[in-house]
């Protein structure tokens, strides 16, 4: 399976981390020159953020432009090139030694197209979803995907139909490269189990997204999930948010 690493080339820290795992784990892969929102940001054909204030309250920041257009420019490629399906990772993605054995598992007869499946993780999954893989490693479709809130965009496989699907839905930029719930209706979800095993985001390079300190990820908590829907995707929990926000009680 092919994999495209997304990365800046003025990090060449991050690019010798990934190529140092990739050629571990004996994978096919190549490093995929990502955008620098900045300079993307002023160009309506690539960023809209009126969009983005109306549909998740806020603009985003320049690395989420940046890295929203990365992706779906890897998805582009995806579908130019013809490949079934693909490996996507960002350039800080802490790699298990199970991946390559996982990804042999998944072009047998597992994936589908139309499948996007989740490495990062997958903490909430749909009753009677589960299915064994290899191993300990299981397969799921996920649930609250609709909030958002299922993984990061550090690593996951994407099927052509699925990247074809993708490529041009957040183009102008209006959501994160994360932000699953607005894909839903174009791609299958499914993730591997268990989470937040088979890649992990490296915390301590930081993050081009957002600023300060990146905390260890540890599984979501369901409470904090909904909590986040709500004040993110329901009218009402909007316009509490702006009143909090205001008042200085949220940030």
């Amino acid at each position: 399976m092919k994999a495209f690493v997304i990365n800046l080339r003025s990090n060449p820290e991050r690019r010798a981390f990934m190529a140092a795992q990739l050629e571990g784990l004996g994978l096919d892969y190549e490093f995929f020159e990502a955008k620098l929102g900045a300079e993307y940001c002023a160009d309506p054909r690539w960023h809209d953020p009126a969009r983005s204030r109306a549909e998740i309250s806020r603009e985003l920041r320049a690395g989420e432009v940046g890295a929203a257009l990365s992706h779906a420019f890897v998805y582009r490629e995806i579908v130019e090139r013809g490949l079934p399906w693909a490996l996507v990772l960002e350039d800080d993605a802490v790699l298990h030694g199970d991946l390559a054995t996982v990804l042999d598992s998944l072009e047998k007869g597992v994936l589908e197209q139309g499948d996007l499946v989740f490495l990062e993780r997958c903490d909430f999954i749909r009753p009677f979803s589960s299915r064994r893989l290899t191993g300990r490693y299981r397969i799921a479709k996920p649930i609250l995907v609709k909030i958002g809130s299922v993984a990061q965009a550090a690593g996951y496989v994407v099927t052509l139909e699925a990247a074809r699907r993708m490529m041009d839905a957040n183009i102008p930029v209006h959501v994160p490269a994360d932000a699953w719930g607005f894909y839903k209706g174009l791609a299958n979800f499914r993730g591997v189990t268990p989470t937040l095993t088979l890649i992990q985001q490296k915390v301590d390079f930081g993050s081009t997204t957002m600023e300060g300190v990146r905390p260890a990820f540890r599984r979501h908590n369901l409470f904090l999930i909904l909590g986040y829907g709500f004040f993110m995707y329901t009218g009402l929990g909007r316009w509490m948010r702006r009143g909090l926000k205001s008042r200085g009680l949220m940030r």
